[in-house]
């Protein structure tokens, strides 16, 4: 019983985009050189941390793959979420040089080549478009994440191609500086939700997407729980947790019954993406249940 959400031409696309990516913003570099586009860089640098997180990504889909050893007990999903880390790093440390960059220029607006800002923009749609379209395709995590990134990236794209028709017969330079702030700025934003979901999944954090209230509902059902207690979980990633609980019987509960319980609960938790759970099993009398954590 499992929920498999690879797919096997999933890693293959990733790595053509990463590929198409990475291509990309060499020429976004040299292109933000010569035409002395501060915006050009910023899209640049947020393509390289892109580029970055593709490959990061390929790897953890072909380690996501991988049982669980004795290095690594919980198998191998973690690496996903350190990528994101690494990524986040990148376009943080990337986005602020731009935004100081850019405020530099405000007061001194600097001259611009529209026309090859033209050019780049048009070939930033394409490439980005066809990047985004093979991942389409695909499902799971890691591609969901890269598409909202390469999203982003065909509507930055799209910006700079209007500003840059603009720049074409008006030299109102400081369009430039402004829209790299504008992208630097929406970048931040996605890297701060990124970066505060890996942190809390590295402090293990109890999942915010783990409905405990209706698990604990669905549990209680079977006839002999008496009380569902000590409830502590943690994320492996995005999608998978980890839960343990203790739950209450009626004293003298038979082994087989306890077994087949059991069975029942694990089948709950998958249903909620629990790929590991630790359950205990505590005896109550006419006194009561013996409670410990």
């Amino acid at each position: 019983m499992g929920h498999n959400h690879s797919h096997p031409t999933g890693s293959k696309n990733i790595l053509i985009a990463f590929f198409l990516n990475a291509t990309f913003a060499v020429i976004e570099f040299i292109g933000g050189y010569l035409t002395n586009s501060v915006a050009i860089y910023s899209d640049a640098l947020h393509d390289l941390g892109d580029s970055i997180a593709l490959l990061f990504s390929y790897f953890a889909e072909k380690l996501s793959h991988k049982e669980a050893d004795s290095k690594f007990t919980y198998g191998y999903r973690r690496f996903s979420v350190l990528s994101a880390l690494i990524n986040g790093i990148i376009l943080l440390s990337g986005s602020l040089f731009v935004i100081y960059e850019a405020v530099n220029r405000l007061s001194s607006p600097e001259a611009v080549k529209p026309e090859g800002m033209l050019a780049l923009a048009i070939l930033g749609i394409v490439v980005n478009s066809i990047a985004a379209y093979r991942l389409s395709k695909d499902s799971g995590i890691n591609q969901r994440m890269v598409m909202l990134h390469l999203l982003e990236d065909i509507l930055g794209w799209v910006a700079v191609f209007i500003v840059s028709i603009v720049l074409l017969f008006k030299p109102w330079y400081i369009l430039d500086s402004i829209l790299s702030i504008l992208i630097s700025i929406v970048i931040l934003r996605g890297v701060y939700k990124n970066v505060v979901k890996v942190g809390e999944i590295f402090l293990q954090k109890f999942p915010n997407d783990l409905k405990i209230s209706q698990i604990e509902e669905k549990i209680k059902e079977h006839s002999i729980v008496k009380d569902v207690h000590a409830i502590k979980g943690w994320s492996l990633d995005e999608d998978n947790f980890y839960l343990s609980f203790h739950v209450s019987l009626p004293e003298g509960t038979i082994l087989k019954d306890i077994d087949q319980l059991k069975q029942s609960i694990k089948g709950i938790l998958f249903d909620y993406n629990v790929q590991h759970s630790t359950i205990e099993f505590e005896s109550c009398d006419n006194d009561g249940c013996n409670y410990k954590s």
